[in-house]
């Protein structure tokens, strides 16, 4: 993987944000005046994209335009690439991001039933009924990315929603140790760099409780599972977040690569891996501190990792996964 490509910016995608109306009232003080109703359908997506807008607001929801084959195509330009976020037509298809050089990841929705969508409120694209009391909404956002939501209509709706991810050829599918994922790809022998992260889900009830709820990978599938009982006050709304390029994430790297960090020091054993800039900046700022990590896990029996996000970078150990 070349440095061009890890310049590139995140394309973010919520997995999932889950909720149910909570009655005619909140309806009626949440859809727009001009909100469209001149047909049921409309009628139905004013009404889940007024839900789903107020559980999410609508400050980060970016411009969109119709296109074939999408209700809404979003073009977001970030520091050295063009992303682009299209939602799929119908309620079972997949999102997009992709990025100017092609790269791109997809996202299959849980639509039971091939709804159309449509664009409704501030730019939210709703298909309503598109499972057994379930609405499905996609929000574009301004960062380059989207928000998929699930709309619990009533406490017959499904607990569990069925994400397919498409990931890129040769990517692995990890647990990051804190209820999310992470997508890696190897950028050197024994070195594993993220292309996307999924973040561990929350979620909470319209009093603010937290309501449970988790992840379980099945294959390329995420399955997100969100507990109400009798006692949850709806609507509940989950919304974990889907990274997509390399920004932001963790350097895992193998035993043999954490022995070479020991033994060698960070510079010499790192200078000749395609790391991001930031990365490679930081390797040289603290290699002596990367280098001393190193000679901990090895000691351990363990492997090291760097964790990089926002500018902050902590190496670390950690044992499972890559570390054999």
């Amino acid at each position: 993987m070349q440095n061009s490509t890890h310049r590139r910016q995140f394309s973010r995608l919520s997995i999932a944000a889950v909720s149910a109306t909570a009655g005619a009232a909140l309806f009626a003080s949440a859809i727009p005046a001009n909100a469209d109703t001149a047909t049921p359908h409309r009628a139905g997506a004013a009404q889940a994209a007024a839900v789903v807008e107020t559980a999410t607001g609508t400050a980060d929801i970016a411009a969109s335009t119709a296109a074939p084959g999408t209700p809404a195509k979003a073009i977001t330009a970030m520091d050295s690439a063009a992303l682009t976020v299209t939602a799929p037509d119908k309620a079972n298809g997949a999102i997009h991001a992709a990025d100017d050089s092609g790269s791109s990841f997809g996202l299959t929705l849980p639509g039971a039933q091939a709804v159309d969508g449509v664009k409704a409120g501030a730019g939210t694209v709703v298909y309503p009924n598109a499972a057994a009391a379930t609405d499905i909404a996609v929000q574009p956002t301004k960062d380059g990315g989207a928000r998929t939501l699930v709309t619990l209509k009533d406490s017959k709706a499904p607990e569990t929603h069925r994400f397919r991810l498409n990931i890129p050829e040769g990517a692995d599918i990890i647990e990051d140790g804190q209820g999310g994922f992470e997508i890696t790809r190897e950028v050197g022998e024994g070195v594993h760099l993220p292309v996307a992260t999924i973040d561990a889900p929350w979620a909470k009830d319209a009093n603010g409780e937290a309501v449970p709820t988790s992840y379980k990978l099945d294959g390329n599938d995420i399955v997100q599972t969100v507990e109400t009982n009798d006692n949850t006050a709806f609507p509940v709304v989950a919304d974990p977040k889907f990274t997509w390029g390399i920004v932001t994430g963790t350097a895992y790297f193998k035993k043999s690569e954490t022995k070479k960090i020991a033994n060698n020091g960070a510079l010499v054993a790192m200078g000749g891996w395609a790391l991001p800039p930031g990365l490679n900046g930081y390797v040289s700022a603290h290699a002596a501190a990367i280098t001393k990590v190193a000679m901990s896990a090895k000691n351990n029996k363990r492997c090291i990792k760097i964790k990089f996000a926002a500018g902050l970078f902590l190496p670390g150990e950690y044992s499972g996964g890559y570390c054999k």
